[in-house]
Formats: structure tokens, C-alpha cells, sequence
């Protein structure tokens, strides 16, 4: 029974430097990279770039995709009504599963108010995109 118990302690170690080692520090800094792109593109208003993020976006139609980008312009007029304009994106943290992550971003507005916003990422082929 002890030697059952070891062989599985030992499976649950390999198994867990199996995972860390499959989620490197260069993932990280990809990921919170491509996030923090996507703000840059909202940020500047440049929303066709920003809905080229999106993991599927290359599958869209031309009609959906300019929909999207349309969306996406309301929403960054609404925010910038609400709040003024958007004047920083940091970077607070990351979670990475595999093939998909989650960004978390503190954003700050023109009238300091400020905002957590956690961002899905998917992995698609070696680029980070959101999801």
C-alpha cells in the first residue's frame, strides 16, 4: 500500500511540473501583450484592428465584421461619454489553462474612475486573440 501511495505522489509531481513547464513565462508575456494590444486598438480608436483580435474573426462575413466593428464603436462613444476618454490600461494579471487564458486589465478613465476588466484569450496557433 505505502508503494502505491508513492508511485501516485510521484505521478501528481511529474504531472504538475508537466503543467508549469507547458505554461512558460514566454506565454505570459505573450498573452498579456496581445491583450494589452487590443486596448491600444480600442484606445485609438482603431476598431477594425480591434475586432481582428477576435479568434474567429477571419471566418466572419463582410457584413457581420463591419457590425462588429460597428458595436464596438458605440460601445468605446459610450464609455467615452460615461467616463471621457480612456487614459491608461495596465496589466494586472494573467491565468493561463492550456490553450485558453484569462487577462485581467485595470482600465482608467479621463474622470479617474477605473475598472477591472478580465479579458478571455484563446490560443491559436502560436498568437494569443480573444475569445
Amino acid at each position: 500500500m505505502t508503494q502505491h501511495r508513492f508511485k501516485l505522489l510521484h505521478f501528481t509531481v511529474i504531472a504538475s511540473l508537466v503543467m508549469m513547464m507547458a505554461c512558460s513565462g514566454d506565454d505570459h508575456s505573450r498573452v498579456r501583450r496581445a491583450a494589452e494590444q487590443c486596448y491600444e486598438y480600442l484606445q485609438d480608436g482603431q476598431y477594425e484592428k480591434f475586432v481582428g483580435q477576435i479568434a474567429y474573426a477571419d471566418s466572419m462575413s463582410d457584413n457581420y465584421r463591419a457590425q462588429m466593428v460597428d458595436l464596438v464603436k458605440e460601445f468605446a462613444a459610450a464609455e467615452q461619454q460615461r467616463h471621457g476618454e480612456l487614459q491608461t490600461v495596465r496589466i494586472t494579471g494573467d491565468t493561463i489553462i492550456g490553450e485558453q487564458a484569462h487577462v485581467y486589465l485595470q482600465v482608467t478613465y479621463a474622470d479617474s474612475t477605473s475598472e477591472e476588466v478580465g479579458l478571455p484569450m484563446v490560443k491559436v496557433g502560436k498568437k494569443w486573440l480573444m475569445q
